[in-house]
């Protein structure tokens, strides 16, 4: 499958590029070779179980075609607006919760519960109806306390300029506090984890390591 409409680029991840067509809809087109039904799979599933995800229109191997949801990344936001930091970290652990309560699909391997694995402010587009989950590229079974420390991370560990760094203790705050208490026994391997994904950047890495080194005390 070929998108015929016209396209714009809008941005570039890890493994994949994302457009937008002059229909409205957006494509997400790898870059690596990775099957993009498997992460189409697994949209229409949580959109059927309630999970805010943008709708799919049709995919393929090479191309997954989606609604558009405008609105800014709850990344954005925490910028724009500090004073909404601890509102907004209350709507992260909110989309947690409702992970919670939702059954692995079949089609996912391994044991446990369903996973995300990269639920952080950038993956959330704060849309017109409420708080939206995007990339679902890493989703798998496993401990939903892993998942919310990973989150925890992403945001802990971020190069942050030194007057956002009092809102992203707010957000953090306010996560936390309506999360499982039990969540900082996964920190170090959220750590690991997020450490092998991809490249980091020393400042990164030596708080990725500290974290880490958590588990050795």
């Amino acid at each position: 499958m070929r998108s015929v409409a016209q396209r714009q680029h809008l941005a570039s991840g890890q493994d994949s590029d994302v457009f937008i067509r002059s229909d409205g809809l957006l494509v997400k087109r790898t870059r690596t070779g990775r099957d993009l039904r498997r992460e189409a799979e697994m949209m229409t599933y949580l959109s059927g179980h309630g999970i805010p995800v943008p709708r799919v229109h049709e995919a393929s191997a090479e191309e997954l075609v989606m609604q558009y949801v405008p609105g800014p990344r709850m990344s954005e936001e925490i910028g724009r607006k500090p004073w909404l930091a601890g509102q907004l970290g209350r709507e992260l652990a909110d989309l947690h919760h409702r992970l919670d309560v939702i059954a692995a699909p079949d089609f996912l391997s391994g044991e446990g519960n369903l996973l995300h694995l990269d639920l952080h402010p950038g993956n959330v587009v704060l849309g017109p109806e409420g708080p939206v989950v995007l990339d679902w590229a890493s989703a798998t079974k496993g401990d939903r306390r892993l998942d919310v420390a990973l989150s925890w991370v992403s945001l802990a560990v971020a190069r942050l300029a030194p007057v956002m760094k009092l809102t992203r203790w707010r957000f953090l705050r306010s996560f936390m506090a309506d999360v499982d208490p039990r969540v900082i026994e996964a920190i170090p391997e959220a750590a690991r984890i997020r450490l092998e994904r991809h490249d980091r950047d020393p400042a990164e890495r030596a708080a990725l390591q500290k974290l880490m080194d958590r588990k050795r005390h």
